[in-house]
C-alpha cells in the first residue's frame, strides 16, 4: 500500500463519527460477555475432570487444578462396568444412533418433502395440514401405545425400537418442504423438457441445492438423539445397550463421592454436541433463514 493510500485510509477512518465506534465496543463486549456465560460452565467442567475429588470439592474453589490428573480420562475408558459394559460402548451406542436416525431422517423426510412441495396430486394439503396438527400431540399420549407395539414386536431391548420410531418425523418434514419451495420452479421443468424422472430431479437438482435445510435437520436430529434420555431408559434394559445419558445417571449412583470421573463422562457427552454447532453453524442459520422463504 502506498503512502497516498495509507493516508486516505486513515482520513476515512478519522471522518466516522463517535457513535460507530461505540456501537462496535457495545457489541463486542454484548458477544464478549454472552460468551463467558455460555462457555465458563463447559470450561469449569473440564478443567475439573483433571482435579481430584478434595479438590473439587475444597472451598474456597480453585479454577486450574493443582496437579494435571489425566489418569482421571484413563479409568474411565479403561473400567469394565460388568456384563459387556464399557464407556467405548456406551459412545459407540450414542454415536451410532444418532447418526443413524439423522440419516434416516434426512432420506425419508427429504422424500415426502418434495412430494409435498413439488408434486400435485389430490389430498396434498388435507394430508400436509394433518401432519402438522399432528405435532400438536404430547408425547406422553404415544408414550405407552408405542412401548406396547414395540414389545409386541420384539424391538425393545434393540437398536431398532429407536431406530424405527424416528426414521421420520414431522418438524423434518415440514422444515425441508418449506426450503424446497423456495428452489424456483424453472429448474425443474427444463428438466422434465430433458426427459429427466422426478427422482432423478429430486436427486440431482432439489437434494444439492437443499445441502444448507439438509445439514440444519442433520444436526438437529443428531443433537435430538444424542441428548435422549427417555427412549432409551425405557427401551434399551441391559447395561451394554445403553447410551451416555443412562450411563452419567448410574455414575451418579456408583460414582456419588468421585465428582472427577462423573465431571469426564460428562465432558466426552458434551463435546461432540459443541463441535458439530461450531464447525456447521453456518449452515445451520442458513437453512432456518431459508424455510420462511415461501409458505
Amino acid at each position: 500500500m502506498t503512502i497516498a493510500e495509507q493516508v486516505a485510509v486513515a482520513a476515512k477512518v478519522a471522518r466516522k463519527p463517535l457513535k460507530f465506534y461505540i456501537d462496535r465496543v457495545i457489541r463486542y463486549a454484548g458477544l464478549t460477555f454472552v460468551g463467558l456465560v455460555l462457555f465458563t460452565p463447559f470450561i469449569l467442567a473440564f478443567l475439573g475432570s483433571f482435579k481430584t475429588n478434595a479438590e473439587i470439592i475444597a472451598w474456597p474453589p480453585t479454577f486450574l487444578p493443582s496437579e494435571w490428573h489425566f489418569e482421571n480420562w484413563a479409568k474411565l475408558f479403561s473400567t469394565d462396568f460388568g456384563r459387556g459394559a464399557t464407556f467405548l460402548r456406551w459412545l459407540f451406542n450414542t454415536a451410532f444412533l444418532s447418526i443413524a436416525t439423522a440419516l434416516l431422517q434426512l432420506l425419508f423426510c427429504s422424500m415426502a418433502a418434495y412430494a409435498f412441495a413439488r408434486l400435485r396430486f389430490r389430498g396434498r394439503g388435507a394430508i400436509f395440514n394433518f401432519l402438522l396438527a399432528s405435532m400438536m400431540i404430547p408425547g406422553a399420549v404415544t408414550l405407552v401405545p408405542k412401548y406396547v407395539l414395540l414389545a409386541k414386536l420384539h424391538l425393545v431391548n434393540t437398536y431398532w425400537a429407536l431406530l424405527l420410531p424416528g426414521a421420520v418425523g414431522t418438524f423434518g418434514i415440514f422444515l425441508l418442504t418449506q426450503f424446497f419451495k423456495s428452489i424456483p420452479r424453472e429448474l425443474e421443468e427444463a428438466a422434465l423438457v430433458d426427459g429427466a424422472s422426478h427422482f432423478q430431479i429430486y436427486s440431482r437438482i432439489i437434494l444439492p441445492l437443499a445441502r444448507p435445510a439438509l445439514l440444519t435437520l442433520f444436526i438437529l436430529q443428531f443433537q435430538g438423539m444424542w441428548n435422549n434420555f427417555l427412549d432409551p431408559l425405557l427401551y434399551l434394559q441391559t447395561p451394554d445397550m445403553w447410551t451416555l445419558n443412562i450411563a452419567l445417571m448410574s455414575f451418579q449412583q456408583q460414582y456419588r463421592e468421585n465428582w472427577n470421573i462423573t465431571l469426564v463422562g460428562a465432558m466426552v457427552n458434551a463435546a461432540p454436541i459443541l463441535l458439530l454447532f461450531l464447525f456447521f453453524s453456518k449452515y445451520y442459520i442458513e437453512g432456518i433463514s431459508y424455510t420462511g422463504l415461501k409458505g
